[in-house]
């Protein structure tokens, strides 16, 4: 007898496993549960979210990712309201602090109006948002703990403007590249010259390109070639840019005041300079 329940057990279990990372449809969301808690703080309409998300198309190519050190945040809402049923939006609602899933949000739902999509973007196909909720927290939490933060970052970024001719200085010394200086404190490096004439203002260059902290900290960089319009990114990497040639390739460092400033964004801490490495594939002239 103890043998046939022991046996009834792990078989139990074993369809407990299965069904925890089987794909279903619960309230018009198509998920595939990892990790789920049921005694966990769970969510409600206000609540604001942290969380890691990793963006994959059909062909499984990661588009786009969030990290623990650089986490995405969401208020929850009620469903339905991002503007169609089994959005992204809907599925965190369905999960809890602790909890990991992927989220499987039709291309055809969020994609109504739009003129054309990226080609790595199929209609007919799912993206898959693979997430985990790291934090759970009410608005007002939320607030007092946004406050806190931003006043020491307010401290270290003037700690840091006082630090930066020496950390650039520094750094310039240890590249073993010569830089150059513009009028308004661009440092650039060209490594590779390229040829023809150079792009400017209005034109749109096709680029790959790495973005790193004086520590050589990655903070950003393209998968793929990447189509970047001059004159609308910061005033830095406009000018950068126009310094460059079609196959060329250059190392700048840019200061915060023709960066992100003295607020920072995103990963981007305030009064931060900036290390990119960039190629011009090519580049397409304005009309």
């Amino acid at each position: 007898m103890l043998k046939k329940l022991t046996m009834v057990m792990a078989a139990a279990s074993l369809v407990v496993a299965c069904n925890k990372n089987r794909v279903e449809v619960i309230e018009n969301v198509k998920i595939q549960i990892h990790n789920h808690d049921d005694k966990a703080k769970k969510l409600k309409d206000g609540d604001i979210i942290t969380f890691t998300a990793k963006i994959y198309n059909s062909a499984d190519s990661l588009l786009q990712e969030s990290t623990e050190a650089n986490p995405a945040r969401a208020m929850v809402q009620p469903a339905g309201a991002s503007g169609f049923k089994g959005s992204f939006e809907d599925g965190l609602r369905l999960l809890a602090q602790g909890d990991s899933a992927t989220i499987y949000v039709p291309v055809d739902s969020l994609s109504k109006g739009a003129q054309q999509l990226p080609p790595f973007i199929k209609k007919g196909t799912d993206l898959k948002y693979s997430v985990k909720i790291l934090k759970v927290q009410t608005r007002a939490d939320f607030d007092k703990e946004m406050a806190a933060n931003a006043q020491k970052e307010k401290q270290a970024a003037e700690a840091r403007k006082t630090e930066l001719p020496k950390l650039i200085q520094d750094y310039i010394a240890k590249s073993g590249k010569t830089f150059k200086t513009t009028a308004s404190g661009l440092y650039y490096s060209i490594t590779t010259e390229g040829t023809g004439a150079s792009p400017k203002k209005g034109d749109v260059c096709k680029c790959m390109y790495v973005g790193k902290f004086l520590d050589g900290k990655v903070f950003d960089q393209s998968k793929q070639p990447i189509d970047m319009p001059i004159g609308q990114m910061i005033p830095g990497f406009n000018e950068a840019l126009t310094l460059m040639k079609k196959g060329g390739k250059a190392t700048f460092v840019i200061p915060p005041a023709i960066g992100y400033g003295e607020q920072g964004q995103g990963p981007i801490p305030g009064n931060s300079a900036l290390v990119f490495e960039v190629e011009v594939i090519d580049f397409t002239a304005s009309k």
